[in-house]
C-alpha cells in the first residue's frame, strides 16, 4: 500500500480476506449502514462487495439500544463486516451480484449493540 500503510484484514477460517474499502480509500465514509469491502478468496481472486443493513434491522437495533446508536456509529461497519465474514464462511463463496443485505439480526448483534458506545 502507498506510504507503507497496510489496512487491517479480517481473515475467515476458510481463507477469505476482508478489507474495509474506507480503509483503502479515505474519500469513502465509514458511517451509515451501507458499506463496501474488498474481499480476496483463497485462490487470490478479488471482488468488491457491498453490505447493506436493512431499515428494519437498523430500527430494531436503534430501538433496543435505547437510541444510543446513531447512523454515524462505528457499530454499523463492524456489524456489516461480521455478517459478510459469516456468509463467506458458511457459503464458502461470494454473495450473488456481490451484494449482501442484512435483514435478520443475530443475538450477538443485539447483545453487542447493548454495550456499544458511539
Amino acid at each position: 500500500m502507498a506510504n507503507g500503510y497496510c489496512p487491517i484484514q479480517y481473515v475467515t477460517e476458510n481463507g477469505f480476506s476482508i478489507v474495509r474499502l474506507c480503509d483503502i480509500d479515505k474519500s469513502i465514509t465509514s458511517k451509515g449502514t451501507k458499506h463496501d469491502f474488498v474481499v480476496r478468496d483463497p485462490r487470490g481472486h478479488e471482488l468488491e462487495i457491498t453490505v447493506d443493513i436493512s431499515d428494519s434491522a437498523v430500527a430494531e437495533i436503534v430501538s433496543r439500544s435505547r437510541w444510543r446508536l446513531s447512523l454515524n456509529s462505528s457499530y454499523w461497519i463492524y456489524c456489516a463486516e461480521r455478517h459478510l465474514a459469516d456468509y463467506l464462511w458458511e457459503k464458502d463463496g461470494y454473495p450473488p451480484e456481490a451484494r449482501l443485505e442484512v435483514e435478520v439480526l443475530t443475538l450477538d448483534d443485539l447483545n453487542l449493540a447493548r454495550h456499544w458506545s458511539n
